[in-house]
Parts: structure tokens; C-alpha cells; sequence
């Protein structure tokens, strides 16, 4: 907030504030995003959560040229920058088409996953997307103004793909910063 403060200080009415939620596409280095892409297009079964919050993103892509394209025409205020909230499971499973690669989905539920020592969004041994429920408020900001304001979110498939590219320049089992390693999920598939 102070920095948001600091820039309505000195532009006053002409201010443009950007919150931007979870950022996701090409140059991504969180891992949490392009970790479902890279880990379906390994194939075979894959642990998801059995939760079905809410979920939401922004392809850097989209977010850039909106970005630049509120410069050039002098949008002013204060946005969420995001797009649509959808359920997780259905993010996944339309994630997993758009990559094309069969795969099994093998639902756990917050308590085996905690139980298994898997953490929540980001981070070591983590489930990138997966909230608690204390967490819901992250994924439910409304994107209704900054879409009213020219923000364009591509189709989900061009944002996969765009982290899949990434994902695999970065090499699909490497040391993650966010995620589980192919060892750490099939000790997790193991004790369900």
C-alpha cells in the first residue's frame, strides 16, 4: 500500500495502480503456474487437490500490453489486475487438455495432503494453486473492472502453452521452487 500511496502522491488524479495476481507465461521463475503444465506433460497419474476453490491468473503477455496500452491512453485508477476466478478442478482438467498428454487424476484432500507433508501455493513439497480454505479471499478479486478497463485475457490453451515452452526450457524435472519432485509425489500416490 505505501508504494500505491507514494504514486497517488505525485500523480494524483492521473495515477494508474496495478495489482496483479498470480503472473503466469513466458519468463515465469515462481513455478507455481507452469508446474501443472510441465507435470501433465509428463503424463501417467498425478496428484491434485480434491478442492475445488477458486483459482485465477494473468498471462504476463496480457498483462504487458495492457499495461502499455493504458500508458498510451491515460487510464487512471486502482485495478485487480487478474483474470476470471474458475474452480481449480476444472482449471486443472482444462490445463491437462490443452497440454493433450493422457493423464490420471488422483484427488486428495486437504487433510492427506497436509498429512503428507504437502504444502499450500508455492514453496517446497507444495501443490501450486491449491488454497486453504483460510486462503480463499486470494483467488476471489473481481476482474470485472480492469476487463471493463481493455484488460484481454487470452484463451487458457495460448496461456498453457506459453508456460509449457517455459516449463520445458527450464527442464520438466528440475529442482523446483514451487511443486512436488517426481520422488515427492509418488511417496504422496504411495500413502493414499
Amino acid at each position: 500500500m505505501a508504494s500505491e500511496n507514494a504514486v497517488r502522491a505525485a500523480l494524483g488524479a492521473r495515477a494508474f495502480v496495478v495489482r496483479p495476481g498470480l503472473i503466469t507465461g513466458p519468463g515465469d521463475g515462481s513455478d507455481r503456474f507452469g508446474y501443472w503444465p510441465g507435470r501433465f506433460a509428463r503424463g501417467g497419474r498425478v496428484l491434485v487437490p480434491a478442492s475445488d476453490r477458486l483459482a485465477q491468473y494473468l498471462d504476463v503477455r496480457d498483462l504487458a500490453a495492457w499495461i502499455v496500452t493504458a500508458s498510451e491512453t491515460g487510464l487512471t485508477g486502482t485495478f485487480d489486475a487478474i483474470g476470471p476466478a474458475v474452480g481449480l478442478g476444472k482449471l486443472l482438467a482444462d490445463i491437462a487438455a490443452a497440454v493433450g498428454t493422457d493423464v490420471d487424476f488422483v484427488p486428495a484432500t486437504d487433510t492427506q495432503l497436509e498429512t503428507a507433508g504437502v504444502t499450500p501455493w508455492s514453496g517446497p513439497r507444495s501443490l501450486p494453486l491449491w488454497l486453504p480454505p483460510t486462503y480463499a479471499g486470494l483467488a476471489s478479486h473481481d476482474p470485472a473492472p480492469s476487463l471493463a478497463a481493455g484488460l484481454d485475457v487470452r484463451p487458457l490453451a495460448d496461456a498453457v502453452t506459453g508456460a509449457l515452452e517455459r516449463e520445458r526450457e527450464l527442464g520438466l524435472d528440475r529442482e523446483r521452487r514451487a511443486g512436488l519432485s517426481a520422488a515427492e509425489e509418488a511417496e504422496v500416490l504411495a500413502g493414499l
